[in-house]
C-alpha cells in the first residue's frame, strides 16, 4: 500500500510539473496602439508604458528603418521613441516597433505599436454628425465629449461601431476628450486616402452608447468648385452623402456611387447594397473595430423602440414601419428632425459641418439630359441638369420600410410598377430624401425620377419615413 501511495505521489508530482510546463504562457501589451508625431510639429520623445505577464526579459525586436532612438527601460516597463530628425529614401515615416519578451518555462510574447510622423487634423471645432476626411496618412482628432449642438457627453470610451472596410479606422483611442484615429493610404493608389465609411461611438462608464458620428473617408473635397453644383440657388455636393465615387464607368463605380441610406429624420446611416444591381437585396459587408463582420438588424416600430433614444442607442437597427405607426419608424411623428429652408440645421441632420440635407426646392425643374436616357449611357443612373449645370444621380432605389432590404422598381406594359430585387437590366428609379416633411402626418418629401422618362423630376414625392433613401447635401 505504501509503495502504491508513493507511486501515486510521484505520478501526481510528474503531472504537476508537466502541466506547469505546458501551461506557462506570456502576455505583452502596450498601453496605447500608436504614437503619432505631428508632421512639422513637436518632435519631442514620447514614452509609452507596457504590461507583461510571466515575462522578465525584453528586447526591441524590430523598428522602422532609420528610427534608431528607441529606448527600452525593462525595469520601468516603458519604451521611449524619438523620431528621426530628417527623412530620406532610407528612412521610413511610418512603421511599427515590436517588443518581444521571454520568461521561465518557455513563456514568450510580443507586442507591436505603430509609430509615425504624419499629418494631424483636429476636427473638433466642427459641429456635425458626419465628418468628411480626404487626407491620407493622417491622425484625425474628433471631439466626442459634445453632441453636434454642444451638449456635453460623459464619454468614458470610444469604439468603431461599424466600418465598410477592415482597418479603415485604425488605432482609435480616447485622448483628452477626443477620439484619435488614423486613416491610411489606398492600397492600390498610394496618392489617395483609403476610402470607406465608418461609425464611431462614444460610451459612458457603464457601456451605454451616448452618441455616434459618421466618418466618410473619400478622395473628394466638396469645397473645391469642381465638386459642387449650383441648382436653384443652392450649392449642392456633386455626389451622394457617403459616396466613394460619382460615376458609372464600371460596376464598382456604380456601387460606390450610391452612397449611404437614411431613414428620414435619423442622423446615422445604413450601408449600401452588396452589389451594383441589388441582385439579392442584401447590404454590403460591415466590420467592427476588431475587423469581424457585423450586420444591421430590422426591428418593428413600437412604443418602446420607435423613439429617438432607441434610434440613438441602436444605430445598426433598421426600425421598420408598421400600420400602427403609420409606417413611420418613429412611433410619435416629428416633422422637425431634419430641416426645411429658413430654419437652423437640425440636431439630427446627417450632413457634414457647413452642409445640410437638401430641401425640395433645390431639385425643382431638374430634367434628364437626353443622351443620358439610353441604357448605354445611363447604367443605373441619370444625368440631371438645369440652366447648363448637370450632375449624375444614381437610380439608387431604397431600403424598404417593411424589412430594410434593398429594392427597386421596373415598369412593364401592365399598369403600375412592379418590385424586384434581381432584374439585371431594369429601368431603375431614383429616390432621394429632402429635408422637408408636412407638419402633420407620417410622410416626408422625396425626389423621384426613373429611367426613360424625360420629364422633370418630381421633388414633392411623398414616402413613408421608415424607408431608407440616399441624401444629397447643400451648403448651409
Amino acid at each position: 500500500m505504501k509503495r502504491l501511495a508513493g507511486w501515486c505521489c510521484v505520478l501526481a508530482a510528474a503531472l504537476f510539473i508537466s502541466c506547469g510546463d505546458d501551461d506557462v504562457t506570456g502576455s505583452l501589451a502596450f498601453d496605447s496602439p500608436a504614437i503619432f508625431f505631428a508632421e512639422g510639429g513637436d518632435m519631442a520623445s514620447v514614452t509609452v508604458h507596457f504590461t507583461a505577464s510571466n515575462l522578465n526579459s525584453f528586447t526591441v525586436s524590430s523598428k522602422p528603418s532609420g528610427w534608431d532612438d528607441v529606448v527600452l527601460d525593462a525595469a520601468a516597463q516603458t519604451v521611449t521613441v524619438t523620431p528621426p530628425s530628417s527623412f530620406d529614401d532610407d528612412v521610413d515615416k511610418t512603421g511599427s516597433v515590436t517588443l518581444s519578451g521571454t520568461g521561465g518555462g518557455g513563456a514568450s510574447g510580443t507586442a507591436t505599436i505603430f509609430v509615425g510622423v504624419v499629418k494631424r487634423e483636429d476636427l473638433s471645432a466642427q459641429r456635425a454628425n458626419s465628418y468628411l476626411v480626404h487626407e491620407k496618412q493622417t491622425n484625425y482628432l474628433l471631439d466626442v465629449e459634445h453632441r453636434s449642438d454642444g451638449e456635453s457627453l460623459a464619454t468614458a470610451s470610444v469604439s468603431v461601431i461599424w466600418q465598410s472596410r477592415t482597418n479603415l479606422i485604425q488605432y482609435l483611442t480616447l485622448q483628452n476628450g477626443k477620439a484619435s484615429f488614423y486613416v491610411a493610404e489606398d492600397s492600390d493608389n498610394e496618392e489617395i486616402i483609403k476610402s470607406g465609411n465608418a461609425l464611431i461611438g462614444a460610451y459612458d462608464a457603464a457601456g451605454t452608447l451616448l452618441w455616434s458620428w459618421h466618418v466618410w473617408a473619400a478622395d473628394y473635397d466638396p469645397a473645391a468648385a469642381e465638386n459642387q453644383k449650383e441648382f436653384n440657388g443652392y450649392t449642392m455636393m456633386a455626389r451622394n452623402l457617403g459616396a466613394l465615387a460619382s460615376g458609372n464607368e464600371s460596376t464598382d463605380d456604380i456601387c460606390n456611387s450610391y452612397g449611404l441610406y437614411y431613414q428620414w429624420g435619423r442622423k446615422d446611416p445604413f450601408i449600401g447594397p452588396s452589389s451594383y444591381n441589388f441582385a439579392s437585396g442584401t447590404a454590403a459587408t460591415m466590420y467592427n473595430g476588431s475587423n469581424s463582420s457585423v450586420s444591421a438588424t430590422p426591428v418593428s416600430s413600437s412604443a418602446a423602440n420607435g423613439t429617438l433614444d432607441y434610434a440613438r442607442q441602436n444605430p445598426m437597427t433598421f426600425i421598420t414601419g408598421v400600420e400602427e405607426s403609420g409606417y413611420d419608424w418613429l412611433w410619435n411623428h416629428d416633422a422637425t428632425l431634419w430641416t426645411a429652408p429658413g430654419t437652423a440645421k437640425s440636431l439630427y441632420d446627417p450632413c457634414p459641418a457647413g452642409w445640410r440635407v437638401a430641401p425640395a426646392a433645390a431639385f425643382a425643374g431638374l430634367t434628364p439630359e437626353a443622351e443620358s436616357l439610353t441604357w448605354a449611357n445611363t447604367k443605373y443612373s441619370v444625368t440631371l441638369e438645369k440652366d447648363g449645370v448637370s450632375s449624375l444621380f444614381m437610380g439608387a432605389g431604397r431600403r424598404t420600410y417593411l424589412d430594410g432590404k434593398f429594392q427597386n422598381l421596373y415598369f412593364t406594359d401592365q399598369p403600375g410598377p412592379l418590385s424586384t430585387r434581381a432584374d439585371e437590366a431594369q429601368p431603375w428609379i431614383g429616390l432621394y430624401w429632402t429635408a422637408e416633411a408636412p407638419a402633420d402626418g407620417n410622410l416626408s418629401t422625396a425626389v423621384y425620377f426613373h429611367y426613360g422618362a424625360d420629364a422633370a423630376v418630381q421633388n414633392d414625392y411623398t414616402l413613408r419615413r421608415s424607408g431608407g433613401l440616399p441624401v444629397r447635401c447643400v451648403k448651409e
